[in-house]
């Protein structure tokens, strides 16, 4: 393990030496973002572009992260950085409103049929923030729950339960399994005069790359129905990702409000939260406060939106979604073949490992089971090896973008993970 970790100290010795010189003595633990920290160092970027990133000693990595999956046209696009660049001309912050989040939210109305009123922020954190908020609102109840090892920001309401043991710090704030309708009824049962929303990712980001099942979202959709609780989907990671528009049309289960982020926004900071007209308009007849923030709907942000989804309205999603189910299971062959005690999860483009220490066997397959017993250290190890070999992820894995089956780069990756998983198993 010395040997790898020495390896990726040379091939990124000036990023260490800004780390540990300067951003440890200014930063909390040298970041902004604490998924950004790994061991020995997190190296320092230089410049990005297509599907690749460039550290400040000019190393070229293939990026499976692509800003925490938001640029899905791949970094620095050429037109999108065009039209931003024309529009600031004309000044790019005024905390006045312009024309170019009308078109943005016009793009997401005529993509998304439940989203009837919207409103625009800096973040996905602040949009689930302010959707449980106003569904609290609208149903004069105090509870929101969530889903064990779902993430759906900092904010305070929402940010229990992501990792185990899953301890319950919030009384307004409860969580159910993941896909388990016996467990989940039981809990809801218990408490559903009190509900006011649900929330769910339909595919779990942090929590694994893994989807709802049709059967569980139709479980939940039923129980809003029958007591008056909002069902909101998290759609930060989700939106755009795998079609034009949200996940839930795939599904066949409507929401009453979405969230959504990263994409609609080009890689530019954003938020956005909409859904049914008599949810939002509690805005304004119970002046519930959502702010927005002082650079919701900012003008580069807008440009950046509009840009993107009309690229995306034309690009071919079945494409991409391919490309990453090939890669997945490829990724898992290789994982299998090699009898490494890890699991390859994922849906279309996006996919994630979780590596298990040796002598654990994975019998229960529920998203509790797996994150409590998925290994830390094991993750790092592999990421660092992955980095070596010319490729950066997160949770072992990541997110396609176009750029990336634009350079056809799906067997090189492929290849990369084959001889990286081979190291990975002589060191772990």
């Amino acid at each position: 393990m010395n040997k790898i970790y020495k390896k990726y100290s040379a091939k990124f010795f000036e990023s260490g030496q800004l780390f540990n010189e300067k951003f440890l003595n200014i930063f909390p633990g040298g970041v902004c973002h604490d998924i950004r920290f790994f061991e020995p160092f997190p190296f320092v970027i230089k410049k990005s572009k297509g599907p690749y990133i460039y550290s400040i000693e000019g190393n070229r990595l293939i990026d499976l992260w692509m800003g925490h999956y938001a640029n899905i046209l791949g970094h620095c696009d050429k037109n999108l950085l065009k039209q931003v660049i024309q529009a600031e001309k004309n000044g790019w912050h005024t905390g006045i409103i312009n024309e170019y989040q009308l078109k943005l939210a016009e793009s997401v109305k005529s993509a998304i049929p439940e989203v009837e009123k919207l409103r625009f922020c800096t973040s996905g954190t602040e949009a689930t923030m302010y959707a449980t908020r106003l569904a609290r609102a609208y149903t004069e109840k105090s509870i929101v729950v969530k889903i064990k090892g779902g993430w759906h920001g900092g904010n305070s309401d929402l940010a229990y339960q992501v990792k185990p043991p899953f301890e319950n710090r919030c009384d307004e704030t409860v969580a159910i399994p993941f896909n388990n309708i016996d467990e989940s009824s039981k809990i809801l049962n218990a408490i559903k005069q009190k509900v006011a929303c649900i929330i769910i990712e339909p595919v779990l980001g942090a929590g694994g790359g893994i989807a709802a099942d049709e059967k569980y979202l139709k479980f939940l959709r039923k129980f809003c129905d029958e007591n008056g609780s909002v069902l909101i989907f998290d759609e930060t990671i989700t939106g755009f990702r795998f079609r034009y528009g949200s996940i839930s049309e795939v599904f066949g289960v409507s929401p009453d409000m979405i969230t959504m982020g990263k994409i609609i926004g080009g890689g530019f900071p954003i938020g956005c939260y909409g859904g049914k007209k008599e949810i939002m308009e509690l805005i304004l007849t119970k002046k519930v406060i959502t702010g927005g923030g002082t650079f919701s709907a900012t003008v580069p942000a807008m440009v950046a939106g509009v840009t993107t989804l009309k690229q995306l309205k034309y690009l071919n999603y079945d494409e991409l979604n391919k490309s990453g189910e090939n890669l997945i299971g490829a990724v898992s062959e290789i994982v299998k073949n090699l009898k490494i005690n890890a699991l390859v999860k994922g849906y279309r483009s996006l996919f994630s490992i979780s590596f298990f220490e040796k002598g654990f066997s994975l019998n229960d397959f529920s998203v509790g089971n797996i994150l409590s017993n998925e290994s830390s250290r094991l993750d790092n190890l592999f990421k660092v090896i992955l980095i070596n070999n010319g490729i950066y992820t997160m949770h072992g894995g990541g997110a396609l973008s176009f750029s990336h089956i634009e350079r056809k780069l799906e067997k090189k990756i492929a290849d990369i993970y084959l001889k990286s998983l081979k190291e990975y198993k002589k060191f772990a």
